[in-house]
């Protein structure tokens, strides 16, 4: 059969007037993708309406974590946090989701440092607030846990303005996210057997900044399935040159059986059984030839082991931002966001995964409205910062608890930074030797005066005019 393509019909319709084209092509067809169109962008209005609708009947609050100085914790203790907060997910059904508009909550877990202040907060919806402290008490007993305000109100909205300045931007990985980032299993060093914390510059740097500037960092940790391990073992599998069983496709499925009773039915049985074998001795015949990872080099076969390693561990969607923020007369990026970037580098692996800046997001731009573009980007991630935003921004990536343990973690008691808000001692029951009121003291006067003399014996040396604790 020969087919004759007469493009005479297109070039009289381009002859004729863009209205006159654009009702003949909706009169002719047009209309059914103009429908599809409009009930598809209606139905999407109305599902985003019912998503911040049931968003707003959640409530989160900010617990400000503070460790005892001399904890001896490593970040394994954090993992096992991760690990008990995934608990958190919960399967969504199809009704649920675009019915409803019932989402997947997540937390915020942040460290920021204003005029050098450091505090280590995690954000997280009401209900699961005994989750999160549960997750906390079970590695870190002695640690206090306190509601707090919201910081984010201090900073203004609008930028640029007359008094402050910022630099902020989406910290993202360089290739996909099946790949692993540099763990804190590999600060350890493989001599002395001393673990030598990332975090420790990251805290130090934060806490030199001056007294009005401000660094945030914010890590959005969204609990999820077990989908995305599957794309790791594509991708390892890719690697090794092997093939991935082909699942069947619905259509497959549901037809698949049918052919069968078909063959069945028709005595054609003979000539689908020696289809299967046919199909079967392929298979053989593969699964006999010599494996390419015994000619995969010594680089290619880590990069197999780090992605399945990655795989076999919970894993959070996430996000990461961080900010800058200063007043205008000692606004210095350089200085500050430079050390940042340099401490998170220390998670890099040119083989693997790094972190860079989001080119999409980083409020640095070189060309065509300089001006209007920049002020945009700043508006919007600080609006995202704070409204702890999951959509705006880049996509979510992928990160597990060993991941998420290595570049949030609290630090341990070698870590010297002074700013580092901390408990001041551990909690522990009184001591056998406090001093109490004896039985022959009959008034008030009496029993304080007792107590006052006990504490300033030699055993207590007790400053009876520090008032640290009733300040506190």
């Amino acid at each position: 059969m020969e087919f004759i393509f007469d493009p005479t019909t297109f070039i009289l319709l381009g002859q004729k007037p863009p209205i006159e084209i654009m009702w003949i092509l909706f009169r002719e067809g047009g209309w059914i993708v103009f429908t599809i169109v409009m009930i598809y962008g209606a139905y999407f209005y109305w599902l985003m309406k019912q998503q911040h609708r049931w968003y707003a009947t959640n409530k989160y609050i900010l617990l400000a974590i503070d460790i005892p100085k001399d904890t001896e914790q490593t970040p394994k203790a954090v993992e096992q946090l991760f690990s008990t907060i995934s608990g958190a997910h919960k399967p969504l059904s199809a009704k649920e989701i675009y019915l409803q508009g019932k989402l997947q909550l997540s937390f915020q877990f942040e460290i920021i440092s204003i005029d050098g202040y450091i505090q280590f907060i995690i954000r997280t919806p009401t209900q699961w607030r005994d989750l999160v402290e549960a997750a906390v008490y079970s590695q870190y007993p002695d640690a206090e846990i306190t509601e707090v305000e919201d910081y984010v109100g201090t900073a203004p909205n609008d930028y640029p303005n007359e008094t402050h300045n910022i630099w902020a931007t989406e910290v993202i990985p360089t290739v996909s996210d099946v790949y692993p980032i540099r763990t804190y299993k590999y600060f350890e060093d493989m001599v002395s057997g001393e673990f030598k914390d990332p975090i420790a510059s990251l805290l130090e740097t934060m806490s030199k900044v001056q007294k009005g500037e401000q660094v945030w960092l914010q890590f959005i940790v969204k609990p999820t399935g077990f989908d995305w391990p599957k794309r790791s073992l594509k991708e390892a599998y890719r690697i090794a040159g092997k093939k991935l069983p082909e699942e069947k496709s619905w259509l497959e499925r549901v037809l698949g059986p049918l052919f069968g009773l078909f063959f069945i039915s028709t005595g054609e049985t003979m000539f689908f059984q020696h289809g299967l074998e046919a199909e079967n001795a392929r298979d053989k015949k593969r699964d006999e030839l010599p494996s390419l990872m015994l000619h995969l080099t010594p680089g290619e076969k880590n990069t197999v082991q780090a992605i399945e390693e990655k795989a076999s561990k919970n894993g959070f969607e996430c996000k990461i931002r961080l900010i800058y923020i200063s007043p205008n007369e000692i606004y210095h990026a350089d200085r500050v966001v430079s050390s940042v970037f340099g401490s998170i580098k220390q998670f890099n692996t040119l083989d693997l995964n790094s972190f860079k800046p989001d080119p999409r997001t980083k409020t640095q731009i070189m060309y065509l409205f300089i001006k209007y573009r920049l002020g945009l980007r700043r508006r919007n991630i600080m609006s995202a910062y704070k409204r702890r935003s999951g959509l705006s921004g880049h996509a979510y990536f992928i990160l597990n608890t060993e991941e998420l343990a290595s570049i949030w973690h609290f630090p341990s008691k070698y870590i010297k930074t002074p700013s580092l808000q901390r408990t001041e001692s551990k909690k522990s029951e009184p001591p056998f030797s406090l001093p109490v009121a004896t039985e022959t003291t009959q008034k008030g006067v009496e029993v304080n005066e007792e107590l006052r003399r006990q504490l300033n014996t030699e055993a207590f040396d007790v400053d009876l005019a520090d008032k640290h604790f009733e300040e506190k």
